[in-house]
């Protein structure tokens, strides 16, 4: 009878598109853009290597954000996530606020 409206957090993520639109842009780039086009293509390398999944680097960013430590203080980060993205479960953000202690321990 009753049902319980949930909202997933689904977060996408196009880095692997940039990466390679970068690429084949530098592979036909004249003198003077290459050096912002390789630049480019180091960044976009870095935040994929210590990327980690959208959903957590975004409960991460929030909890950082806030000053909230996941590993000390799992209710205020679970709170905190929760008031970030009002309609986000408790089972959510209780699931997001572990992978992101996870992700900092690791």
């Amino acid at each position: 009878m009753f049902s319980k409206k949930e909202v997933h957090l689904i977060a996408l993520s196009d880095l692997d598109d940039a990466r390679d639109a970068v690429r084949q842009a530098l592979s036909g780039a004249p003198a003077d853009e290459a050096p912002g086009l390789r630049r480019a293509a180091r960044i976009l390398d870095e935040l994929a290597e210590r990327g980690g999944e959208p959903r957590v680097r975004w409960a991460r960013g929030i909890l950082e954000r806030d000053g909230v430590d996941p590993v000390t203080h799992e209710v205020a980060a679970i709170r905190a996530l929760r008031q970030e993205l009002p309609g986000l479960s408790l089972l959510a953000a209780t699931e997001l606020a572990r992978e992101a202690k996870l992700a900092q321990e690791a």
